[in-house]
């Protein structure tokens, strides 16, 4: 196995136990105010807030996962900007009381990298599997996007302007959810093909290893039968 797959299911599994962590506490916070064990306070608010903003993080972090373990540098600035706008989003909920005449440009910073840092995200995720398959959909998918953003992003700045067309920003979610549907079935069947040219003729699969371990174990191999012929 190559290590960029191991380093994939790696990353994998540590942002899906940050997802599923940030899932059970949420799911306990809510039990315990629903049976009136936990009393709802600021407090609890910020740390829901904060709980929803890591889970949300995750779930995009999970499609950076593919460019990162490709090294793809856009798809990595993505990853970080978006690692960057949970940090800004954490210092938002707990200490924006505390940022005076700052707070509006600071939210709007914090709006401004979390939203390009997700369609950023979303592009290189989509381009790392399916190329220019399907290129057209993906711009219609990525514009639709954009739109939905750029509506929430103007609504939490306090304009009001965009969300009063509702009929097109409906429209928008649902082109881009439905696009995004397409894309993922798409990606499916292309994962599939993959694996299936790993499997040979005998039935038997085939393991992907980089040229430098091809070469470490053809080294070992000769060293192996080095020894084995002095033995003789």
């Amino acid at each position: 196995m190559s290590g960029s797959v191991m380093e994939k299911k790696k990353l994998f599994k540590i942002v899906s136990a940050e997802i599923l962590v940030c899932v059970i506490a949420a799911a306990l916070i809510g039990i315990g105010l629903l049976f009136k064990v936990i009393e709802g306070s600021e407090l609890i608010g910020n740390i829901m807030l904060t709980l929803l903003t890591l889970f949300i993080a995750g779930l995009f972090l999970l499609n950076s996962i593919n460019a990162v373990t490709a090294g793809n540098k856009v798809g990595i600035a993505a990853a970080i900007m978006l690692i960057i706008s949970v940090l800004l989003c954490i210092v938002l909920i707990w200490a924006g009381s505390l940022l005076g005449d700052f707070l509006i440009t600071y939210s709007r910073i914090t709006v401004i990298v979390a939203m390009v840092s997700i369609l950023l995200d979303l592009i290189v995720g989509n381009y790392i599997i399916l190329g220019k398959s399907l290129i057209i959909v993906q711009i219609f998918q990525y514009l639709s996007f954009a739109y939905v953003e750029l509506v929430i992003a103007s609504v939490i700045l306090g304009s009001t302007a965009l969300i009063e067309l509702w009929q097109i920003f409906v429209t928008a979610i649902i082109v881009a959810l439905t696009l995004y549907i397409v894309l993922k079935v798409k990606e499916k069947s292309i994962a599939q093909k993959e694996t299936a040219t790993r499997i040979n003729s005998a039935g038997e699969e085939c393991l992907t290893i980089t040229k430098q371990e091809y070469e470490e174990l053809k080294a070992a191999a000769a060293k192996l039968k080095e020894l084995t012929d002095k033995a003789e």
